[in-house]
């Protein structure tokens, strides 16, 4: 075999497991969007911190296998990372739905969350 071919051959070999690398990094984020938005009604607890009333960036990111979920106030400084667990739907979400709840101090806590269009849900870990 001639080294253009050799060549060739290793190019080739590379690009093929560059690509199974890049899906395989992002295949736990398949199926929900990297950027969506929020409305938080009322003061909302999440991941620990209190976030105030208004709209959010939602921006999600992997930390090693861990998928974290950022909010970024939009006319604002307020910020909160939570980590979350993705939990496949049956189908496409049809709406946009958040659950809460209420702690002990009586202030309401982001458990999860749908987004239209996606195919998995965001449980918040608490």
């Amino acid at each position: 075999m001639s080294t253009q071919k050799r060549m060739f051959v290793l190019l080739a070999a590379l690009l093929v497991i560059g690509a199974a690398t890049l899906f395989a990094a992002n295949d736990s984020m398949t199926g929900v969007a990297l950027k969506q938005e929020i409305q938080f009604t009322a003061p909302t607890l999440v991941g620990g911190t209190l976030l105030p009333t208004g709209e959010y960036k939602v921006l999600h990111e992997m930390q090693g296998t861990e998928h974290i979920m950022i909010f970024k106030q939009m006319n604002g400084k307020a910020e909160a990372k939570a980590k979350c667990n993705l939990v496949p739907l049956n189908e496409k979400a049809k709406t946009t739905e958040q659950r809460y709840t209420e702690n002990a101090k009586n202030e309401r806590v982001l458990l999860e969350m749908t987004f239209r269009g996606d195919t998995s849900k965001h449980v918040l870990q608490p």
